[in-house]
C-alpha cells in the first residue's frame, strides 16, 4: 500500500516538536485571508508530510496530543485507502469508500468549532485515488505492447480492460494511424470518468505500426508530473521527441500530443475528459 501524504499547518501546533524526524517533502507559506477564520494570525506554515503505512497510527496519537486544544484544528494525511483525520484528542481512521465514516467525523468536527467548509469531505472518487488507478491501469492496456486486447464491445472496436478493486478501466477506439477513442473508468459498475481523444498521423507515410512503435514507448514511460491521461510533457527516442501538455485536471481538462521527427510535428493527438455523473 503506498504512503500517506498529507499537511500540518504548523501554527496548529502547541507542541511543535512533534515535528521533529518527521518526513517533511515541502513547505508552503500561505497568507491568511477572512477564508481562514484565523484572525489571530497573519500567515500559516504548511508542511507537506509523507507517512509510511507502519508510522500512520503512532504518528496520529502523537500529533492528536500535539494539537492546540482552543481552536478546533485538524491534521489530516491519507493514501488510496485510507485517511487520518486528527483532532486534539480524537483520531479518526476512515474508509475512503465508506460515506458514514466521513459524517461521524464532520459531526465531531462541528462540535470542536472547526468550520464545515475546512473539514474534509466524502468524495466518491477522490482525485488521488483516480491519478493513482490511471497511472497503473495506462502502464497494462494499449502502452503494453504485450498487454492482449478484450473482446470487442462494438463493432470493429479495438479494446482494452483494466481492474483493481471496486474500479474497473476500458478503453476503446477504433482506426489505425488516424484513429478516435473513449476512455471510462467504472466505480462499482457506475462509470464515474472519461475521456475522449482523437488521433491522427500528419505525414501519411506514417503507418499505424510505425505510429504504435513510436507512441508506446513515451506512453510506457510514465506520465511524470503531468495528469495521467497520456505520457510526460516530453519524452525522446532517436530521431523522434514526444511532446504532450494538458490544460486543467482530472476533473476537467484538455489536452495536446504532438509527435515530431527532426523538429517536424508528424502525429497529433487531441484529448479532453473529466468526471461524469
Amino acid at each position: 500500500m503506498s504512503k500517506y501524504k498529507g499537511d500540518i499547518i504548523e501554527e496548529s501546533l502547541a507542541n511543535k516538536s512533534v515535528l521533529d524526524g518527521l518526513n517533511v517533502v515541502s513547505t508552503r507559506i500561505e497568507k491568511v485571508t477572512d477564508g481562514h477564520q484565523t484572525p489571530w494570525l497573519s500567515k500559516w506554515n504548511i508542511h507537506t508530510i509523507e507517512v509510511d503505512e507502519d508510522e500512520a497510527k503512532g504518528l496520529a496519537e502523537k500529533l492528536s496530543k500535539a494539537l492546540e486544544s482552543q481552536r478546533g484544528w485538524y491534521i489530516d494525511y491519507r493514501n488510496e485507502k485510507y485517511h487520518y483525520v486528527v483532532f486534539n484528542g480524537k483520531v479518526f481512521k476512515l474508509e475512503r469508500n465508506r460515506k458514514s465514516d466521513y459524517s461521524e467525523m464532520i459531526a465531531y468536527g462541528l462540535s470542536t468549532g472547526t468550520p464545515q467548509e475546512q473539514l474534509p469531505n466524502f468524495e466518491d472518487l477522490p482525485i488521488d485515488v483516480l491519478d493513482g488507478f490511471l497511472r497503473e491501469a495506462n502502464l497494462h492496456t494499449y502502452a503494453d505492447a504485450s498487454a492482449e486486447r478484450v473482446a470487442s464491445l462494438r463493432p470493429s472496436s479495438k479494446d482494452y480492460h483494466f481492474e483493481k478493486s471496486n474500479l474497473v478501466f476500458h478503453d476503446t477506439y477504433f482506426g489505425g494511424a488516424k484513429f478516435i477513442g473513449e476512455e471510462v473508468v467504472y466505480k462499482d459498475g457506475k462509470p464515474v470518468w472519461g475521456m475522449n481523444y482523437f488521433g491522427f498521423t500528419v505525414d501519411d507515410s506514417i503507418s499505424e505500426d510505425l505510429f504504435d512503435s513510436i507512441l508506446r514507448p513515451a506512453l510506457m514511460s510514465g506520465s511524470g508530473d503531468n495528469i495521467p491521461v497520456r505520457g510526460p510533457k516530453e519524452f525522446a527516442n532517436g530521431e523522434w521527441r514526444y511532446v504532450f501538455n494538458a490544460d486543467g485536471d482530472l476533473s476537467n481538462f484538455s489536452g495536446l500530443e504532438e509527435i515530431f521527427k527532426k523538429g517536424q510535428v508528424v502525429c497529433r493527438l487531441h484529448c479532453h475528459g473529466g468526471f461524469i455523473n
